[in-house]
């Protein structure tokens, strides 16, 4: 089983992209300023059972108790990597502004921004499931 930290694979350079035959000759995606993170979902029903960790191995996930009670649907065993963005409801956009907000918070503080700018967790890769590793996706 993968324990923390774990090291994400940083962004490659690539000769082409999968996929790009869809658009023509062009592919594109929007970059937003997000904090890559690995979301894991301890087995058993342990408190700490959402462990949020960031690219340079810091536990984070009591800064983010929205994503906390979100993980309780998901099954044990599981790690994700991918992305942390935040929601401004009242600009109507994602801020990094509010995700650095966030990312300081904690206890109260951190409860009561998540109502004003909720979090959300992009994953883009599997790599445990059930406890288990995956196999590496060709990338």
């Amino acid at each position: 089983m993968l324990r923390p930290p774990v090291e994400p694979m940083p962004a490659q350079a690539v000769e082409s992209v999968p996929g790009s035959g869809v658009l023509g000759e062009q592919a594109f995606e929007q970059k937003f300023d997000v904090y890559r993170a690995l979301l894991s979902t301890e087995t058993g029903a342990a408190a700490d059972r959402l462990l949020v960790q960031t690219r340079r191995g810091m536990l984070i996930q009591d800064r983010f108790p929205d994503l906390v009670t979100a993980a309780e649907q998901l099954t044990d065993g599981l790690v994700l990597d991918g992305e942390l963005v935040v929601w401004d409801a009242a600009a109507g956009r994602l801020s990094f502004e509010g995700l650095q907000r966030r990312t300081a918070a904690r206890g109260r503080a951190a409860r009561e921004l998540a109502a004003s700018l909720p979090a959300f967790f992009i994953a883009f890769d599997v790599l445990q499931e059930n406890g288990s590793n995956r196999p590496a996706r060709c990338r």
